[in-house]
């Protein structure tokens, strides 16, 4: 059997699987497009092909029919599996609308090394952005007696297993907003991020940070009576900046030199501002003794 033949034999099956997994919504129509961005791809194949046809190397051949097989399969599953918009090369929205029933909002995100972007909270439950050649998330959502849960997971930075990486000059990959009226828990979890959450418009009751090597600023506001903050990562940095109407307190004697230059007093082992105790809203912050840096603005 010839390279050729055994190429388009491959071809016309990996054709007819990927129809029949879109017929039964295995898969979306964002493999077309996937597809045909990487199209070049097979044209180096073919090319690798003709170069070992009649060589004693006749393998290398074969095996390059095979891999775009086996590569073609990887990509419809990457971008269009369940039938979700995760197109790595087409911008990407997704939306839980308002629920009248949701009381409260438990976010997780699972960044691996993806940078967020959280400001301009709204109406809708969860809004999402992921641009043109960013990392789109899974996503899992469901609502249970009154709380919404919205799980999002980074599926990674690379295409088939990073074989293929493509980098851009985008400033973010991800953009979210969440429910102006709605309590917020957001739990982020990563390592070498570039996390901006600007949360002083959304009601958030907590936030919980877990990424080394960060780069960390978080703005909170005063429309929750009580929020608990924790940032956790090794050489992380942080800006924080709470609004000068609030009562904060820190737990962390590592940073006491500090504290008390910015006007903390020190109770026990957390340091607090003037009048926190007769303050309506209070903002309770612990730190990792292993950040690389850490500031607190007041505005």
């Amino acid at each position: 059997m010839s390279p050729a033949r055994f190429r388009w034999g491959l071809f016309l099956i990996l054709l007819g699987l990927l129809l029949l997994l879109r017929n039964f919504n295995v898969i979306n129509d964002n493999v077309w497009i996937d597809l045909l961005v990487l199209f070049p791809v097979v044209l180096i194949a073919v090319g690798v092909e003709k170069i070992f046809a009649r060589t004693k190397l006749r393998f290398i051949s074969y095996l390059t029919s095979i891999g775009l097989f086996v590569g073609g399969l990887a990509v419809a599953f990457y971008g269009s599996h369940g039938g979700q918009n995760l197109s790595y090369f087409s911008r990407t929205t997704y939306v839980s609308p308002a629920d009248p029933d949701v009381r409260l909002i438990k976010a997780d995100l699972n960044l691996d090394e993806t940078n967020l972007t959280i400001r301009d909270s709204g109406k809708d439950i969860v809004y999402g952005r992921f641009d043109e050649f960013t990392r789109k998330p899974v996503i899992d959502y469901s609502v249970e007696d009154s709380t919404a849960s919205v799980s999002m997971n980074s599926r990674g930075g690379a295409l088939l297993g990073g074989a293929i990486q493509i980098h851009t000059d985008n400033a973010q990959d991800w953009f979210l907003s969440f429910a102006d009226d709605v309590p917020l828990e957001l739990s982020c979890v990563g390592n070498g991020n570039d996390l901006h959450l600007n949360m002083s418009t959304t009601p958030l009751k907590r936030v919980d940070i877990d990424a080394d090597r960060a780069k960390i600023y978080l703005k909170l506001g005063e429309l929750e009576p009580l929020l608990n903050v924790k940032v956790f990562g090794e050489d992380a940095e942080l800006r924080l900046r709470v609004p000068k109407t609030v009562g904060l307190e820190i737990f962390g004697t590592d940073y006491k030199n500090y504290l008390e230059t910015i006007g903390l007093v020190e109770h026990g082992d957390a340091f607090t501002n003037e009048g926190y105790d007769t303050l309506a809203t209070k903002v309770e912050v612990r730190l990792d003794d292993r950040l690389g840096s850490f500031s607190v603005d007041f505005f």
